[in-house]
């Protein structure tokens, strides 16, 4: 009858139990490494992004300053720390600004403020639409009617999300 392990501690006479084990564990993390790079890759489900388009407005804003923002240039949100932008303009439009209301004859008159106008802007982003939100750089929610601070390379400003356009 052979013994299984000899006197120094080997199996068979052969190998150590020590060197078993590291041989073991070299084995289980190359089939891991393998799994991670060659069947993981090819079997997990990869959402792709969507364009996402919406409209930002940015109320009361001084004539001198329109021209600082320019069609191409991409937008951040200033508490958001990803460093990833929420959108490049791709289209600028103003309307007058108007605040107030005075109540005359039965009617209501919003007058115009002089030297100011409201800008919209149309933002476009990569991201996901996951049931029926909407999320730039796949993190980043993008609702209507909420508040955000948002900045170009030229201006620092606070806007209300008025539109996803799609």
């Amino acid at each position: 009858m052979s013994k299984i392990m000899d006197r120094q501690g080997r199996l068979f006479g052969k190998i150590s139990i020590i060197d078993l084990l590291v041989i073991l564990v070299v084995v289980v993390l190359a089939v891991a490494l393998y799994m991670k790079r060659n069947v993981m890759e090819h079997t997990s489900p990869v959402t792709p992004t969507t364009s996402i388009v919406y409209e930002v407005k940015i109320p009361g804003v001084r004539n001198d300053i329109l021209e600082m923002y320019q069609i191409g240039d991409e937008v951040y949100d200033t508490d958001n720390n990803s460093g990833s932008p929420i959108g490049t303009i791709t289209d600028i439009r103003t309307e007058p600004y108007q605040i107030g209301a005075t109540y005359t004859d039965g009617t209501y008159n919003y007058p115009e403020v002089e030297g100011r106008s409201d800008v919209y802007l149309t933002l476009e982003g990569q991201g996901l639409i996951t049931d029926g939100r909407y999320y730039v750089n796949r993190t980043y929610e993008v609702n209507v009617n909420s508040y955000r601070n948002i900045h170009t390379k030229y201006v620092v400003t606070e806007c209300v999300i008025t539109e996803i356009l799609s």
